[in-house]
């Protein structure tokens, strides 16, 4: 009898370290699961999270380049060659513009002008055959320059616009890669009557944008004097 308890003893014994066991090495697997599904879900967060700072930059640096680039006027004169001027109204603009301040450069090759006049509505691009250099050469009269007969309705060209250049220290601006940059001053010329079939009136409302291929646009909005006292008119 003694024999036999000893061995009842024994087994329950062993039968506790059993089941101990297995508990453990469960308890194991699961906790080495968790840390695997943890370092998983680490990686696609720290992954996700790269992917958007990426994004985020990328879009911070589009959106102030937006904002910074762009042109800005700088003036707007107008020429009625009716004599005397009471008798016509503006049928030449020279919109006078240059880069925003700390933007970058604006090729004005690819910029587009949208001109409303008299109820009519325009949008004109850049004439490579339309461009002159006044910085180069000076000019006593820049609506005398030679550069506006090639924007007639003879050239059949009403949806174009040209360049005069009005200062170019760094020399970037050309008839195919009119780079506006630091420092340089462009007029973009219009020959209204050749666009709309009429000129601007005294006292008639004009509005439009001139609209660059990165950057923000830069608005015209005036109206025409009531009253021209010359054949050169300064608009703003």
């Amino acid at each position: 009898m003694p024999i036999l308890k000893s061995l009842k003893k024994l087994r329950k014994i062993f039968q506790t370290d059993d089941s101990k066991s297995e508990s453990g090495i469960g308890v194991l697997i699961v906790f080495i699961a968790m840390i695997l599904v943890a370092a998983v879900a680490a990686s696609v967060l720290i992954h996700t999270a790269g992917i958007l700072q990426q994004k985020a930059s990328s879009t911070g640096t589009t959106t102030i380049q937006q904002v910074a680039s762009g042109v800005v006027i700088t003036q707007i004169l107008g020429y009625d060659y009716a004599n005397p001027p009471e008798a016509g109204g503006i049928s030449y603009l020279a919109i006078f513009v240059t880069i925003n301040s700390g933007g970058s450069s604006v090729d004005l090759s690819n910029t587009t002008i949208t001109l409303s006049v008299g109820g009519t509505t325009a949008v004109l691009v850049y004439n490579t055959s339309i461009f002159y250099d006044i910085a180069g050469t000076g000019s006593a009269n820049i609506f005398s320059a030679p550069v506006w007969s090639e924007l007639s309705a003879s050239h059949k060209n009403p949806t174009n616009f040209g360049i005069l250049v009005e200062a170019d220290p760094s020399h970037s601006m050309t008839n195919l890669y009119p780079v506006l940059e630091t420092g340089d001053v462009a007029a973009l010329i219009v020959n209204v009557t050749n666009t709309f079939g009429t000129n601007i009136t005294q006292g008639s409302a004009v509005s439009g944008q001139i609209t660059p291929e990165v950057g923000s646009p830069a608005l015209i909005d005036f109206n025409a004097p009531t009253a021209f006292s010359t054949k050169s008119i300064e608009i703003t």
